[in-house]
């Protein structure tokens, strides 16, 4: 059996129905039961989504080999970056480094959540439920499958001692949950929409209305306002290219080495785009602790050899101008409560329209919040250590302006009925 006949997951033919839980899989080798392959699915899956991420980092080592290296340094490297990806700490003593690349975490789990649904493909979803909740064939499916990512997570970990990035171990506890938990969510979800997954007890949950319909204007408010960061961080570099090209150059990484480079700074755009964002808003960010920048100005700092950091204004204050970006924010949220009056009907009461729009900016504040917070803020120690935009801070102020500018849109359209 292939590697990629492992993640296809084989729907059993009708020859094997009836034979029980671990009769093998038509197709399959006789010896490999189907507890067995959703366990090895799971280390697989990971296993794959660790190559990814070890073939150009080996490929490079080997291409620019540092003086005194050994062939550990890389795969070392390679492990202790994969896993900074699933959440956990690397360094020791007082250096931590925490900082997740959103664009490569959404990676990771969307590949995770692949070989999860690969493994539900043969789940009976008419099988009884656990609980209330989830049928059994879906609860052990998920159980085993979960267990073979595991195995790939503590492989990654031993690999780590071969090279200089520590791991710190303690941390492994939120790859080991986190991924997994999101990627099986996914799985789920999809396995939903083809046949009867959700128990009794699931199916009672009710949704509140606001909330429901909040969730779509919502969803295009939280795009809105990371496109709009994006936006900023890319005039930003091509106003400091000199800048941001030269320190590039200083890095000295070389051919391989400086595309594996622009492509980790290019990973981390939507970690950039909240620091923008976190400037619109007002609490603005830190590159390194001193060196704050927002609307107000930019404090001068000694910051690390990133070439996308050249593109941080020049320390100094800012006209009283700058602060009208204040009302990019606002903006949104006026197209936020659009979007909010769309999703209700046209004479609905005031207070329902106000709920929607009013959820509406409180679900894209707390989800900048939680991506903020899922891209760490620690770079290495000191004044390192804490680093980017301030989460709470930043949805606070943030769903404040939101709010403001939803309700004006909501109040605008309720005077235009009552004329």
């Amino acid at each position: 059996m292939t590697v990629m006949d492992l993640l296809r997951g084989m729907r059993p033919s009708e020859d094997t129905e009836g034979e029980g839980d671990d009769a093998p899989r038509a197709g399959g080798p006789a010896w490999l039961s189907d507890s067995a392959r959703d366990v090895v699915i799971g280390l697989v899956t990971g296993l794959i989504s660790l190559l990814v991420v070890l073939v150009p980092t080996v490929l490079g080592w080997m291409l620019d080999p540092r003086p005194g290296g050994s062939f550990g340094d890389p795969l070392g490297a390679a492990a202790a970056f994969w896993l900074l990806l699933h959440g956990a700490h690397l360094g020791a003593g007082a250096t931590s480094v925490a900082f997740v690349p959103l664009m490569l975490g959404a990676l990771v789990v969307w590949g995770a959540a692949r070989g999860a649904s690969r493994a539900l493909e043969t789940a009976d979803v008419d099988d009884d439920f656990v609980a209330d909740l989830l049928p059994r064939s879906v609860v052990g499916i998920s159980g085993r499958w979960w267990l073979g990512y595991a195995v790939a997570l503590v492989l990654a970990s031993l690999l780590t001692l071969v090279g200089s990035l520590p791991l710190r171990w303690p941390t492994l506890v939120v790859p080991i949950l986190v991924v997994p938990v999101l990627a099986l969510a996914i799985a789920i979800r999809r396995l939903a929409r083809e046949g009867h997954v959700l128990g009794p007890r699931l199916e009672a949950v009710v949704t509140p209305e606001a909330a429901r319909r909040a969730w779509g204007p919502a969803l295009r408010g939280l795009g809105l306002v990371l496109g709009l960061g994006a936006v900023g961080v890319a005039v930003a570099v091509v106003l400091s290219w000199h800048s941001v090209s030269s320190l590039h150059a200083e890095v000295g990484a070389g051919f391989l080495g400086g595309v594996l480079l622009a492509g980790a700074q290019l990973a981390s755009l939507p970690n950039l785009a909240l620091w923008v964002v976190s400037v619109f808003a007002g609490p603005g960010f830190s590159v390194v602790d001193g060196a704050h920048t927002s609307l107000s100005g930019t404090e001068s700092g000694l910051m690390p050899l990133v070439p996308v950091f050249g593109a941080v204004p020049e320390p100094g204050t800012y006209p009283w101008a700058a602060w009208l970006f204040v009302l990019v924010p606002v903006l949104v949220g006026g197209y936020i409560g659009r979007r909010s009056l769309a999703s209700v009907a046209r004479l609905s009461s005031l207070r329902t329209k106000a709920s929607v729009a009013l959820m509406a900016c409180a679900f894209v504040a707390v989800g900048l919040a939680i991506l903020d917070g899922l891209g760490g803020g620690s770079l290495g120690a000191y004044r390192l250590a804490d680093i980017g935009a301030p989460a709470l801070r930043m949805a606070l102020t943030l769903g404040l302006e939101l709010a403001a500018g939803a309700l004006a849109v909501v109040a605008w359209d309720a005077w235009r009925l009552r004329r």
